[in-house]
């Protein structure tokens, strides 16, 4: 009898201490189980109890996030000694002024200059509907977006660049059209949505005949798109990839359609400190 009750005793103990924020589940004592069998059913009742975690977000370790640099939620448990709980809090976006009075020479491609009142992060802003060159025809017979209708169609952009910049990042403020309709699935597409599936960009951009790496995996949708009427998205200013620098003077920009056309744009962003 007195083996029965320590065993007994053991199990309840165990079921207690596992009763952490680990998660809610069944706790079992192995030990009950070897047990004799007239602390079998006892046992049994403790073996089936359910523990659910506490966890409570710490304000205190809260990191709000700008359009700099990412946050984190931190949450604590309250009825253990648990690792805290980290989420990351992505980037908001930046918060721009008005554009600066659109600057153009004659031959040239017009741009503006934009700031964020935030992080001061700058902006050259090309104007993707005043190109120096265009090869191929834009799709879009209005005149309103940059929408080529075949692969391998490009638009040029040439303007003197006002100063030296490091650490450009580039991209593209547009939409697309046919959102989520069955055959385009927009909302899993982006910059690598070929349908050829082997991986590579569906737009191509190129500085001073150097080709930008693209780097944003994102669909559309995580880059900010929503579906708007008519089975077209909002606006969206979707950054591609960054360069590691550009030299002031004369500058162009190529951008070309790979694969896709669904992509209708309005300027191309150059964005740095």
């Amino acid at each position: 009898m007195k083996v029965s009750k320590i065993l007994m005793a053991a199990a309840m103990l165990g079921s207690m201490m596992l009763a952490s924020c680990g998660g809610e589940g069944e706790q079992q004592s192995n030990a009950a189980e070897t047990s004799v069998a007239g602390s079998k059913a006892s046992s049994s009742k403790v073996s089936s109890s359910k523990f659910s975690a506490v966890w409570s977000k710490d304000a205190s370790l809260h990191v709000e996030p700008t359009c700099d640099a990412e946050g984190k939620d931190v949450e604590v448990c309250l009825n253990s000694s648990a690792p805290n709980k980290e989420t990351v809090l992505p980037k908001k976006a930046h918060t721009w002024g008005t554009k600066s009075a659109k600057v153009e020479a004659e031959g040239k491609t017009g741009y503006w200059t934009n700031e964020c009142s935030v992080c001061h992060t700058k902006a050259i802003i090309i104007d993707a509907l005043n190109w120096t060159k265009i090869e191929g025809s834009n799709k879009d017979s209005s005149g309103a977006t940059l929408k080529f209708s075949t692969n391998g169609n490009y638009a040029e952009y040439e303007f003197n660049m006002p100063q030296a910049l490091t650490n450009v990042t580039v991209g593209v403020y547009g939409w697309v059209d046919y959102w989520k309709d069955g055959s385009n699935n927009n909302d899993q597409r982006g910059f690598f949505s070929t349908k050829a599936g082997d991986g590579s960009a569906n737009v191509g951009v190129k500085i001073n005949d150097t080709d930008l790496t693209i780097t944003n995996t994102k669909t559309y949708e995580e880059m900010g798109m929503t579906a708007g009427e008519n089975g077209n998205s909002s606006f969206c200013l979707c950054e591609m990839g960054t360069v590691a620098s550009i030299a002031a003077g004369d500058f162009k920009l190529t951008y070309t359609r790979l694969e896709s056309y669904n992509l209708n744009i309005t300027e191309i962003w150059l964005m740095y400190k």
